[in-house]
């Protein structure tokens, strides 16, 4: 069986949930052949893990960092290269208005099908014709700016540097639309993003099957790194709108929608996926790699493991570490992984400066051995705003730590009554939670035990690729006869 895997911005360049998630799927279902298709940062990123051998092709697009796609795509293109002005006038700048007309509607859209078709018919349409060349003309141009104008509330608000950029945004944003989709007897996307764009005209121009795997809610995230990125309102609104849109045309092309928790399935219900397309399948971890190590630390340890990015809110966690110390001194905190925004990371470390906790948070790095870490902590802390199904806490879990997490996506599905949930961004009670484990160690230590009795139930490495396989079966065997192009 061939599998398409749809990534962004995660496998196998950059490491995390997602990523770990992928390499243990791939890994664990070695009678599948998959091609990897990426959509990257950047032309200079390079792979963070080694690729099983049943990954036969990768393929990375870079969404930034050039100025064609023949800079770094090669034989990925495989389009005829046609350059007709006739063509684009009439086939072309129809069907961009309508996919332009549909990311208008963003939330409001009752008709994701017209999005739908749409992206199906570009796709097609950079089978036969040049992407660069068609992306670049003025008719292209003009179509695109009318549409922004075309809103009140654009035409008034929207200057002209503003309108360009956002032009030249959509250049990026459909380029993944120029890469021949390889023949697959499964589509499979890791998010309802802009690699859900791949997935969309695998169904839609060549009637493939599609499984989607949402992690976190890749609408929320997106919706919060706008609202924090300092862009204007007119911008905003319309990249809101456009992941909007294509989170909609992904669910729609979806046979099956498996989010990792029940959290997620709350959202998907929201943009009208039926129950009998919902199959909810948590994360696991490898039991034998995470294991119980019967390990306490001399010292009062909290252990974070997570990458230094925004949506982990560790200033909150380093926050909340001078109401830890008031009631022990000695405490200290480890974070362990990599940093995966540097502007911050240095807001991080200099929070740490200004609250004099030089001494007693710990940045670790990146580490081989995630289990030896967990051991060595009294409590395990997640401090996110947005989560899927974290990693962190079910490997946590799995090796018999107590974890403290913020009430985001699945952790508090995760825990169940094994550990404690507060609100994101409160420091104070991050901490008054930590504090209630640090001053209980016999109990936080049976709680760990509970901690890897439910996650040996529930969470288990196994467990998981078993219903990935029978998913899989499921979804190739009831595609019709030539129900693939």
């Amino acid at each position: 069986m061939q599998s398409l895997l749809l990534t962004e911005g995660t496998y196998p360049y950059v490491r995390g949930g997602v990523s770990t998630w992928c390499h243990s799927f791939i890994s664990g279902l070695s009678e599948i052949q998959f091609t990897v298709y990426a959509l990257i940062g950047n032309p200079s990123s390079a792979t963070e893990y080694v690729l099983p051998p049943n990954v036969v092709r990768t393929i990375a697009m870079p969404l930034w960092g050039h100025e064609r796609l023949d800079e770094y795509s090669g034989g990925d293109l495989q389009s005829e290269g046609r350059r007709d002005v006739r063509a684009l006038r009439q086939e072309f700048v129809p069907l961009f208005s309508a996919f332009l007309n549909e990311i208008s509607r963003g939330t409001e859209s009752a008709k994701p099908q017209r999005l739908v078709d749409a992206i199906g018919q570009l796709y097609l349409y950079f089978r036969r014709h040049d992407y660069d060349w068609t992306m670049r003309r003025e008719e292209v141009w003009n179509v695109t700016l009318a549409h922004f104008r075309s809103s009140a509330w654009h035409d008034r608000f929207m200057s002209a540097l503003e309108a360009i950029e956002l032009t030249r945004s959509f250049y990026r944003y459909l380029a993944p639309l120029a890469v021949a989709i390889p023949p697959s007897d499964i589509v499979h996307t890791s998010a309802a993003g802009l690699c859900g764009l791949v997935a969309v005209a695998a169904k839609s121009a060549l009637g493939y099957p599609v499984i989607l795997t949402e992690h976190g809610v890749y609408l929320r995230e997106r919706v919060l790194e706008l609202a924090r990125s300092g862009v204007p309102f007119s911008d905003r609104t319309i990249k809101k709108n456009l992941f909007s849109a294509v989170a909609r045309a992904t669910y729609a092309v979806a046979d099956i929608i498996a989010p990792v928790c029940s959290y997620n399935a709350t959202w998907e219900r929201f943009y009208g996926v039926p129950d009998d397309r919902i199959m909810v399948i948590y994360n696991g971890v490898d039991e034998r790699r995470f294991d119980d190590r019967h390990y306490r630390p001399e010292r009062p340890t909290v252990t974070a493991m997570v990458r230094i990015d925004p949506l982990k809110d560790i200033e909150t966690l380093v926050a909340s570490v001078p109401f830890v110390r008031e009631r022990f001194p000695d405490v200290v905190f480890d974070i362990w992984g990599p940093i995966h925004d540097e502007a911050y990371n240095l807001r991080v470390v200099e929070l740490v400066g200004v609250l004099g906790l030089e001494e007693c948070v710990r940045f670790r790095g990146s580490t081989s051995d995630p289990a030896a870490a967990y051991a060595e902590a009294s409590v395990v802390a997640l401090s996110s705003i947005s989560e899927g199904f974290p990693y962190s806490v079910i490997e946590a879990m799995m090796c018999a730590k107590p974890v403290v997490a913020t009430d985001v996506g699945g952790a508090r599905e995760a825990i169940g009554e094994c550990g404690t949930v507060v609100p994101p961004k409160r420091p104070q009670r991050l901490a008054e939670a930590l504090c209630d484990m640090l001053a209980r160690p016999e109990e936080a230590v049976l709680l760990g035990k509970r901690a890897r009795e439910r996650a040996l139930e529930l969470f288990t490495l196994s467990g998981c690729l078993a219903s990935y396989r029978a998913l899989y079966a499921e979804v190739a065997s009831a595609v019709p006869v030539g129900g693939r192009a």
